[in-house]
């Protein structure tokens, strides 16, 4: 309870002390949804609806299964769906309410068993929920369940904080082309654990609190960065590794622009020991003890991470390298990558994600070939080392995957890949991908075993 009034006060003091700034209206830093009522004295009341589908046709060759150890797998074909609606809510004041509902967003199956939502109970689920209260035309204030991206904002080059679903409150503040981005979250609130071992009157909770810049340099460049600290007063269990303290430090910069036919995207990262992974769309595990299971965050180690990516146009043609380490067992955003390194809007036929199993060094080769207005093709060639952890978990080198141990240590590997995106209309627009990893492991009993994929990914944007 202590923590909740620190929280608030603290809000309602930035609140009022941006309460005289000059009027201009700025956007939500909320990834892909509609920017954020302007403060005004009288607007229009009503809802406002959105939305995107999906729909995933690929083939995973017979080395998928189980990578680098492929002995009786076999290929699939498969398919998945999502549908997807915004809706944004304004009052007469300018305040406002967003809702966002995911339907369905599974593997098709049995026709008369359909496929649940995370939660196990339905096929229908709300992943943002959340209110804004414009204060003034400087500072609004957003609470509730809400997703960040903090980053250059480019839907393949964020690097560490990418559409990251919180629950809390942040504040969304603009000083000319500055904006500025307070936020306290509640990352695990302890009273809601189903164990019998914890003592609900105490408030053992896991909080984040951090603040994000970003600003125009110019027309062309933007310069961004965050920081932030993790609290966990959550008690850890006597039979470890479950429920270890989650907590330190973590923070980014970067910046994006372009200079006539010159263009750069650039991130450098890190994250404190305890922290590592904690971008992973993993959850801890907190509160069953399963002895074959361990944290999934943390390690170590500091872990530090970046990237850059220098490229030129040249007419209808945009060639690109992207550069990149990972150390101390940082790992990036699972959707950051290529094709079968990292996910990248594939992840049904993503081989390896970048930062698994060890250290990384990365080159990609990327062009991007704009055929016509409506046909784009793009090619990778990229190569990987990496130095594998030889301990995984809280006091390991690097921090554990979701079965508690990794069956392979990967030494190298060359991946070559190429998308074709086709428009087929406004808003409706249709994906081809395909790419072939060809690994080396460190183990010589584990089988070099290249693997294929290709997917079809259908979009739709209303």
């Amino acid at each position: 309870m202590k923590k909740v009034l620190v929280a608030g006060a603290a809000l309602m003091l930035v609140s009022g002390s941006v309460a005289t700034v000059h009027a201009v209206h700025f956007p939500s830093t909320e990834k892909a949804s509609p920017a954020a009522p302007a403060a005004k004295s009288e607007v229009k009341p009503g809802v406002v609806f959105s939305g995107d589908a999906r729909v995933r046709l690929w083939y995973a060759d017979d080395n998928y299964g189980d990578f680098g150890n492929a002995t009786n797998d076999s290929s699939e074909v498969n398919m998945d769906s999502r549908v997807r609606l915004n809706m944004t809510g304004t009052a007469a004041g300018g305040a406002y309410a967003k809702a966002r509902i995911r339907m369905y967003e599974s593997l098709m199956g049995d026709i008369d068993n359909d496929p649940t939502a995370p939660d196990g109970n339905n096929n229908i689920w709300v992943d943002i929920a959340h209110v804004g209260i414009p204060f003034s035309d400087q500072f609004t204030l957003e609470l509730g369940k809400y997703r960040s991206t903090y980053g250059p904002m480019s839907a393949t080059h964020n690097f560490f904080y990418d559409d990251v679903h919180l629950t809390g409150g942040r504040g969304i503040m603009k000083f000319g082309s500055v904006t500025v981005n307070p936020f306290i979250e509640w990352m695990e609130e302890s009273q809601n654990y189903a164990s019998t071992n914890i003592n609900r009157t105490e408030d053992n909770d896991a909080m984040r609190y951090g603040v994000h810049v970003k600003g125009k340099i110019n027309k062309d460049w933007t310069l961004g960065g965050m920081v932030g600290y993790q609290d966990d007063e959550r008690r850890e269990y006597e039979f470890a590794p479950l429920n270890h303290k989650n907590e330190g430090f973590f923070g980014s910069i970067y910046t994006s622009g372009r200079a006539g036919a010159f263009g750069l995207i650039a991130e450098l990262a890190m994250t404190e020991s305890g922290l590592n992974n904690f971008n992973a769309w993993e959850d801890d595990i907190d509160v069953t003890y399963i002895p074959t299971l361990t944290d999934r965050i943390g390690s170590d180690d500091t872990g530090f991470g970046g990237y850059v990516f220098p490229n030129f146009q040249i007419d209808k043609l945009n060639i690109g390298l992207n550069l990149g380490f990972t150390d101390g067992g940082f790992t990036p955003d699972r959707a950051f990558g290529f094709v079968m390194m990292g996910s990248s809007d594939n992840s049904r036929i993503t081989a390896v994600r970048i930062g698994d199993t060890g250290d990384w060094m990365w080159g990609g080769l990327v062009a991007e070939y704009s055929i016509s207005e409506a046909l784009k093709l793009t090619g990778n060639l990229v190569y990987a080392e990496v130095d594998a952890w030889d301990t995984r978990g809280q006091n390991g080198e690097g921090p554990a995957t979701s079965s508690g141990a990794i069956a392979y240590s990967l030494d190298s590997a060359w991946e070559a890949s190429a998308v074709l995106q086709y428009t087929i209309s406004k808003g409706a627009d249709v994906f081809f991908s395909a790419g072939y990893l060809a690994p080396d492991f460190e183990n010589p009993a584990v089988q070099d075993d290249g693997v294929f994929g290709a997917l079809t990914r259908f979009e739709l944007k209303f």
